[in-house]
């Protein structure tokens, strides 16, 4: 993000705050996707986020990645959205997309056989229980470390590590790998 757009969205230039919308979408659309039911709740969650990291470009440090702290601001939204609905509904929504693959020197054979893999591994997380997906996105997708994930879903740190070790087993289960 240019340094310059976040000063004018901080002024409350409208136009700058269209763009930067704009740029954030493009950017974090996929990681609100990832803990919703489809493109609408995504859609919803990105909108959400979008707002805290608006209202709080105050407290954005420039000396560290913008990326980096708007995806947290956005992820811990989605994260307090979902504990907000379990209690509403009592239960929390399973999370949609596993992505977001960085291409190293690959042929065309090879990344065609690891993104068929990569869908079949999305495919069959859709099938995990909503906690065991949520804390696999976390640690897998979004790195964030256990004592990281227990403590924004109101768990134990082990619980977070038996989470993901089930997660892995019944992937694998589904997968049919030893």
């Amino acid at each position: 993000m240019e340094i310059e757009l976040i000063k004018r969205c901080i002024e409350e230039d409208r136009r700058a705050q269209e763009l930067f919308y704009r740029q954030c979408y493009a950017k974090f659309i996929g990681t609100a996707y990832r803990y919703s039911n489809g493109k609408e709740q995504a859609v919803h969650f990105f909108n959400l986020g979008f707002v805290k990291i608006l209202l709080n470009l105050k407290k954005y440090d420039q000396n560290n990645p913008f990326d980096y702290w708007a995806k947290r601001v956005l992820i811990n939204t989605i994260l307090n959205e979902l504990k907000k609905e379990k209690r509403e509904q009592d239960r929390v929504r399973p999370t949609e997309d596993i992505t977001q693959f960085t291409q190293t020197s690959w042929d065309d054979e090879d990344d065609a056989i690891i993104r068929e893999k990569i869908e079949l591994i999305r495919e069959k997380a859709q099938l995990l229980p909503p906690m065991t997906k949520n804390v696999f996105n976390l640690y897998t997708i979004d790195g964030y470390k256990h004592h990281e994930i227990a403590s924004l879903l109101d768990i134990n740190e082990n619980t977070s590590m038996w989470h993901y070790s089930d997660a892995k087993k019944k992937l694998r289960k589904m997968l049919d790998i030893n």
